[in-house]
């Protein structure tokens, strides 16, 4: 009986997380929809080095809010932290739809992204109040396709919206609906089971790993101290700000369709809706296979996802030299998106959520926020000229990003190498 009880609130929570950071996403990637519109604004005065300038500010933003996000989660809750980051966010893209200058619209997108950084780090304590190590890939690999569930709504749903509605009017609504939400998940999301089914259920309650961390009774200068001493924290940490890079080119590919293939706006936002599909498919199925392989398997599977996705960016890059009608190029764009989100996703999201929490324990939240403002860090710096970049040559841009994926390629392969090696030395010990 317990054990049913237990299992019907695990399922809820990750419901509720599911539709929650969904909502996360699309008043994320929103403004990004909005981009080409508000470039073909005469009264803006905004062309794509400003945007990039204005995706980087933004970035700042969420650089800093991974920092609150870390701490709130582990000071006053998972379930807390994500109801007011939803709100401040849905609140705040509100605002930038209701500017007027480049100073406003940095300033609302700054704190949007900062408010939106609340999310991911109160969903790693939820996590782990709720669900075994053994169950972590699963279940991370479940919610992570509510990031792209989200990513598709924004770009493919409300990117055709953009035919009816002006570009403020799509604003005003996804930022009403985001309130509704965060209110909603404040009410019925509970921050860990109740206490008499946990322990009742031993199979899916916290296990002792969680319990008798070497983490626990130290303050955050100690973890950090602790973090900055171990090599996979420095490789996951390179590893992600490749990545993460990698996967904010979605912001810039409705510009580079409409740039290289002379897409009209709604076709070009609603043609970037190919990448998200893939990674839906992939992080849904990578985190299964992540609780079921063995690292170092995963590591030359990942190894291989990232080849891939640089031979991607390798045919964008020559797509200008093929003789290719403008609708077989389409496709072509298409194909390669998908392949490009397909590859890039369950590396992105499973190993660094996965980390977090097990080697983070009562720090978990601190320690995904320290990883992700690093690399948030190295997004907003390559953003900021990366606008300027595109604007000159978008080939150029090709060939840095390019580069960003062979790094992403090695560093991601040896992060899982030296966890499978922890892994062997972990099951040599058990036994």
């Amino acid at each position: 009986m317990s054990a049913n009880s237990l299992r019907r609130q695990q399922i809820f929570a990750v419901v509720a997380m599911y539709f929650g950071y969904a909502m996360f996403m699309v008043l994320r990637m929103i403004p990004g929809v909005a981009g080409a519109a508000m470039q073909k604004d005469p009264t803006l005065g905004i062309d794509l080095e400003v945007f990039g300038q204005i995706l980087s500010l933004g970035t700042c933003g969420a650089i800093l809010g991974k920092f609150i996000g870390g701490y709130a989660a582990d000071r006053f809750g998972g379930r807390i932290t994500f109801a007011v980051g939803l709100a401040g966010c849905a609140a705040f893209t509100g605002l930038f739809a209701a500017s007027s200058s480049v100073i406003m619209f940095q300033m609302m997108f700054f704190l949007a992204l900062m408010s939106k950084s609340l999310g991911w780090p109160a969903m790693t304590k939820m996590i782990g109040n709720w669900f075994q190590p053994n169950e972590y890939g699963r279940v991370w690999g479940i919610i992570s396709t509510s990031s792209r569930v989200g990513t598709l709504i924004a770009t493919f749903g409300f990117g055709a919206l953009l035919v009816l509605l002006p570009w403020r009017v799509m604003l005003f609504l996804c930022s009403g609906v985001g309130i509704l939400v965060a209110i909603a998940f404040l009410i019925l999301m509970k921050e860990k089971p109740a206490e008499e089914l946990a322990k009742q259920d031993t199979e899916t309650s916290p296990s002792d790993d969680i319990v008798h961390h070497p983490l626990n009774g130290t303050t955050i200068w100690q973890s950090l101290s602790y973090f900055a001493r171990s090599r996979q924290f420095w490789l996951i940490t390179g590893s992600l700000m490749g990545l993460t890079i990698l996967w904010d080119f979605l912001l810039m590919v409705p510009s580079f369709l409409g740039d290289t293939l002379d897409l009209p706006v709604e076709q070009a936002s609603m043609a970037a809706s190919a990448f998200p599909f893939g990674s839906l498919i992939s992080v849904l199925v990578g985190g299964f296979v992540f609780d079921k392989l063995n690292r170092n398997t995963t590591a030359w599977l990942m190894g291989g996802f990232l080849l891939l996705a640089s031979g991607c960016l390798g045919v964008f890059l020559l797509m200008p030299q093929f003789n290719m009608t403008l609708q077989a190029l389409t496709y072509l764009s298409l194909i390669l998106l998908f392949l490009f989100g397909l590859c890039i996703s369950p590396c992105y999201y499973i190993p660094m959520s996965v980390f977090s929490i097990e080697f983070g324990g009562p720090h978990s939240g601190v320690l995904i926020s320290l990883l992700d403002a690093l690399v948030f860090g190295a997004t907003a710096l390559f953003y900021f000229f990366g606008g300027g970049i595109a604007a000159a040559s978008w080939e150029r841009f090709l060939i840095v990003l390019l580069g960003i994926s062979l790094w992403s390629c090695v560093t991601t392969f040896l992060f899982m190498k030296g966890e499978a090696s922890q892994q062997k030395t972990m099951l040599a010990t058990d036994r």
